[in-house]
C-alpha cells in the first residue's frame, strides 16, 4: 500500500506540473497584457504558487462538483415528481442513482493514457500495474469522500431507509471495481485468443469500441425511459434498492478479477491505449489541416456569388462541408434521440396523470426556460467551426499581413457569426418545436405568448453562444501550431459559463422573464464583442 501511494503522490506531483505550466502559459497568452510578460514567468515563486492553488482547486473541482451536480439533480429531480405528482421520491432517487451508474460502466476506463501517463509510464519507466492501482485508488477515494459528503446526505433527505443510503458510497465502488475487473477479464480473453486489431491494439472497453458502447448507451436509456414510469406508479422500490446492494456486493467479485489479470498485461495494455490515441489524434489532425480528400472537398467545382471576404468564408463552408455536416448530423442524431426519449416517458405520464398540467416536462419547459439556454450551449458548434477554421484556413492567411487589419478581422468575425447560428438552426428549431408541443399537450399555454416567449428564449440562447464561441476564439486564440488546445483560459471560461447555467436551471423562471433579461444580455454583448474584436484581436489573434 505504501508503494502504491507513493506511485500515486508522484502521479498527481506530475499532473500539477503540467496544469501549472499550462495555466503560467495561458496568462502569458492573456490579451492586451500578455506580450509583455517574458517567459521568466515561469520561474517567479509567487506566481508558481498562486498557479498551484489554481491548479489544486481545478483538481478538487474535477473530483467533486460532478458528484455534488449528479446528487442535487437527483435529489431535486425526485423532489419534483414527490412534489407536483405525490410519487415516492426514494424510488424515484434510487431508479435514477441506478441508471447513472450501468452507463458509467461504459464510459469508465482506468487504462485512459494522458499527459502524466506518457511521462510517468513511458519515459521514467513507473511500474505500469502500480501506475493503474495508483489511478483506481485516486477514484475509489474521490467516490467515496464524495458520495459520502454528498450521497448520503442527499439520500436521506429523499427519504431513503439509511441502512440502504450509506450503501450507496459502497455501490459507487463496487460499479468501479467490477467495472475495472471486467475490462481486465475481457481484454486477457482477448490477448489469450491471440485477437489483434491492428495498429491500434485490443480495445479497453466492456463495449469493443466506441461505437458498441454508443449503441449500449443508447438502448439502456431508452429501456430505462420505457421502465421508469413502470418502476415510478409502482412505486417498486425493493427491486431498485435490491440493485444498489447488488452493486455494493459486486465489490468482491471486482477485487477478484483484478487481483487474476497478469501483471505483464498492464504496460501492453497502457500501450495499446496509447497507440490508439496517437492514431485517433493523428487521423483528427490530417482532417483538421485538410490532408485527406475524404475530410475537405476541393476547391474545384464550388461555386459562389459572395464576394470578398464573403467568398472566403462561403469557400471555407462549402470545402468543409463534410466535416461540418457530419458534426451537425450527430448534433441533430443525439437531439432526435433525447426527444424520442423525452416522448416515450411524456405519453406513459400522460396516461397516468389526472390532471395534464402536473406534467413534469410541462413544469421544466414553464418555470425553468433556463434548461435551453443549457442544452445550446452543450450542443452548440462553434467550438468545432472555430477549430477547424484556424486549422484549414486562419493558420496560412495570418502570415499576410491584410488579412490581421481590424478591418478584415471584424468583417470575418462578423461573418463566421452568421455561419454558426445557421449550423445551430436545425437542433434550436427542434427543441423550440418539442417545447411548444409538450407545452399544448399538457394544458396550452399558462400565460399569454408563452409561446412566443418560449421560441425568443430558444433564439436568443442560439444567438449568444454562436458569439461566444467566436469572441472567445479571436480574443484568446486558443490553438497552438499543432492545432491542439494550447490556452487553458479556453477551458476556465467554458466551465464558467456551464456553472452559471446550471445555478439558472434550478432558479424559478419564466420564460418571458428569460426573454427580456436574454435580450439585453445579448444586445451589449455581440456590441462589446464587436468593438473588442476590432481594437484587440489584431494582437490577440495570430499564430501561437
Amino acid at each position: 500500500m505504501r508503494t502504491i501511494l507513493n506511485t500515486l503522490r508522484i502521479i498527481l506531483s506530475l499532473r500539477t506540473t503540467i496544469e501549472i505550466n499550462a495555466i503560467i502559459d495561458g496568462i502569458r497568452h492573456l490579451p492586451i497584457i500578455g506580450k509583455h510578460i517574458s517567459e521568466k514567468i515561469h520561474g517567479v515563486r509567487i506566481i508558481k504558487f498562486l498557479a498551484a492553488i489554481t491548479s489544486v482547486t481545478g483538481e478538487i473541482l474535477r473530483a467533486f462538483f460532478g458528484k455534488l451536480a449528479l446528487f442535487a439533480c437527483l435529489l431535486l429531480g425526485s423532489g419534483v415528481f414527490s412534489y407536483f405528482n405525490d410519487y415516492s421520491q426514494k424510488t424515484v432517487f434510487l431508479y435514477g442513482f441506478f441508471g447513472l451508474l450501468l452507463i458509467a460502466v461504459f464510459v469508465i476506463n482506468y487504462f485512459k493514457t494522458y499527459a502524466e501517463t506518457e511521462y510517468a509510464v513511458f519515459i521514467m519507466g513507473m511500474d505500469a500495474k502500480k501506475y493503474v492501482q495508483a489511478i483506481f485508488l485516486y477514484n475509489v477515494f474521490n467516490v467515496v469522500v464524495g458520495y459520502t459528503v454528498f450521497g448520503i446526505p442527499a439520500a436521506l433527505l429523499a427519504k431513503v431507509p439509511w441502512y440502504i443510503a450509506f450503501l450507496i458510497p459502497v455501490a459507487g465502488v463496487g460499479i468501479r471495481a467490477i467495472t475495472l475487473g471486467i475490462q481486465m477479464s475481457i481484454y486477457a480473453a482477448k490477448q489469450s485468443a491471440g485477437l489483434k486489431a491492428g495498429l491500434k491494439g485490443v480495445p479497453i472497453s466492456i463495449g469493443g469500441s466506441l461505437v458498441a458502447n454508443v449503441i449500449l448507451i443508447c438502448a439502456l436509456s431508452a429501456a430505462g425511459m420505457v421502465l421508469l414510469p413502470v418502476v415510478v406508479f409502482n412505486d417498486a422500490f425493493l427491486p431498485v434498492s435490491m440493485v444498489v446492494v447488488a452493486a455494493a456486493l459486486a465489490l468482491i467479485p471486482g477485487i477478484l478479477l483484478i487481483r487474476r489479470f497478469p501483471y505483464g498485461l498492464y504496460r501492453t495494455a497502457l500501450f495499446a491505449e496509447r497507440t490508439r490515441k496517437q492514431i485517433n489524434d493523428k487521423n483528427i489532425k490530417k482532417q483538421k489541416h485538410g490532408n485527406t480528400e475524404v475530410a475537405i472537398s476541393k476547391t474545384k467545382g464550388i461555386k459562389t456569388n459572395a464576394k470578398g471576404y464573403g467568398f472566403l468564408n462561403e469557400l471555407f463552408l462549402k470545402r468543409h462541408r463534410k466535416i461540418l455536416w457530419g458534426r451537425l448530423f450527430w448534433t441533430v442524431f443525439a437531439t432526435a434521440w433525447a426527444i424520442a426519449l423525452a416522448s416515450v416517458f411524456l405519453y406513459f405520464e400522460l396516461g397516468e396523470l389526472e390532471d395534464n398540467t402536473e406534467s413534469i416536462l410541462r413544469l421544466i419547459f414553464s418555470k425553468h426556460p433556463a434548461v435551453f439556454p443549457m442544452i445550446l450551449f452543450f450542443i452548440n458548434s462553434g467550438s468545432s467551426m472555430a477549430h477547424a477554421m484556424y486549422a484549414n484556413c486562419d493558420s496560412a492567411f495570418l502570415n499576410f499581413a491584410f488579412y490581421k487589419k481590424p478591418e478584415a478581422l471584424k468583417k470575418m468575425f462578423g461573418l463566421r457569426i452568421v455561419s454558426v447560428i445557421k449550423y445551430n438552426v436545425i437542433p434550436a428549431v427542434m427543441i423550440a418545436v418539442f417545447s411548444i408541443v409538450v407545452i399544448a399537450l399538457t394544458g396550452g399555454q399558462a400565460y399569454f405568448l408563452q409561446y412566443v416567449f418560449n421560441i425568443l428564449t430558444i433564439a436568443l440562447a442560439l444567438i449568444f453562444f454562436s458569439t461566444r464561441h467566436m469572441v472567445i476564439y479571436y480574443l484568446l486564440q486558443p490553438y497552438a501550431k499543432d492545432v491542439m488546445i494550447k490556452s487553458k483560459l479556453y477551458g476556465i471560461t467554458s466551465f464558467i459559463t456551464g456553472a452559471v447555467l446550471i445555478i439558472m436551471v434550478f432558479t424559478p423562471l419564466t420564460a418571458w422573464m428569460l426573454t427580456i433579461a436574454g435580450t439585453l444580455i445579448t444586445v451589449i454583448y455581440i456590441f462589446a464583442a464587436g468593438k473588442l474584436v476590432y481594437k484587440y484581436s489584431p494582437k490577440t489573434f495570430r499564430i501561437k
